[in-house]
């Protein structure tokens, strides 16, 4: 019974250590399988700010986990309308509402085509990981838990063209305050990670 329970011990400290030290890894991949808290964003207004999308005032980056920019551009075309591409494929998203700045500034604001729908949505990972470990001299306070919170817009044409954009944010847990809004960190782990246009 004694050998028993000190192998039980053992074990637990085991996963205990490993969890400290995986704990990011493991979220990851239970991510793949399940997240939870999924919730409907708004998808108005729509703004490109140079850097990424705002999407009912949430700021999205087109910041890559790779910490570089993805491959992502927009554009007015002849018809004033606003028209995404990467690697090659194009996606009209609608009709541009402000004018072309005459400075250069690369706002656009624009609306969605009559016919269009959208969804943008929000869920969490289902497993936090610990943090009791991380120190940053800057911040007085560490985080004791982080977890990824996913984003995903979707638009839909009348014409059968579907555009999906899948990021991932990052939310600390603080004791005195709860969790934090999620943000993109350049941290080689969060950002844009997905861009499919299809037909």
């Amino acid at each position: 019974m004694r050998h028993a329970l000190i192998r039980l011990l053992i074990i637990a400290l085991a996963l205990g250590v490993a969890w400290l030290l995986a704990g990011r890894q493991l979220t990851l991949l239970v991510d793949r399988l399940i997240t939870i808290g999924a919730a409907s964003l708004p998808v108005h207004p729509l703004e490109y700010d140079g850097g990424g999308f705002l999407i009912g005032h949430l700021q999205m980056t087109f910041g890559g986990i790779d910490n570089l920019r993805s491959d992502l551009a927009l554009c007015s075309d002849s018809a004033h309308r606003v028209v995404l591409s990467t690697s090659g494929q194009f996606f009209t998203l609608g009709p541009r509402t402000n004018p072309v700045d005459p400075a250069g500034r690369p706002e656009i604001d624009f609306v969605p085509e009559p016919g269009d729908e959208l969804s943008f949505s929000t869920d969490r990972s289902a497993l936090p990981w610990p943090t009791p470990l991380e120190f940053n001299i800057m911040i007085p306070h560490s985080p004791w838990w982080k977890r990824y919170v996913y984003y995903r817009l979707l638009w839909h044409k009348r014409s059968g063209a579907r555009l999906a954009i899948l990021w991932r944010y990052e939310q600390d847990y603080y004791a005195a305050g709860g969790w934090t809004r999620p943000e993109m960190m350049w941290n080689s782990q969060t950002g844009m990670l997905r861009v499919d246009i299809s037909p």
